[in-house]
């Protein structure tokens, strides 16, 4: 149904899955941060979406994925507690908008916002 399944919802969904994906990278970065030769992967998202975004093409967001790259560098404990604290946050904001988001469609089908 496209009411429920909207652009709207199914990026949200995405943009929870690419959180959910972060967290755990970012724990096995801090698992492995004293293995010798470990190299700090990181969740690639929101570029790709900004990217598409610009492009115009709505119908692409449908494509937008998370994605895991390695980088070359070391893990830094500091930095990796710090980007599970800015993941934890994103989750909140986006668990916000998707209670908000079925909240207008179920005021929308009964008409009760209660």
């Amino acid at each position: 149904m496209k009411l429920i399944d909207s652009d709207h919802s199914l990026l949200l969904g995405k943009a929870m899955d690419a959180m959910s994906l972060r967290q755990r990278i970012t724990a096995a970065n801090v698992a492995n941060a004293d293995t010798p030769g470990y190299r700090r992967h990181q969740v690639d998202f929101e570029e790709e979406l900004r990217r598409v975004q610009e492009s115009g093409n709505t119908r692409a967001l449908r494509d937008v994925n998370a994605s895991i790259t390695e980088t070359n560098e070391e893990v830094v404990l500091e930095n990796e507690l710090m980007e599970m604290a800015d993941t934890q946050i994103r989750v909140h904001l986006l668990t916000r908008s998707l209670r908000h988001h079925f909240d207008m469609l179920r005021i929308g089908i009964t008409g009760n916002n209660r």
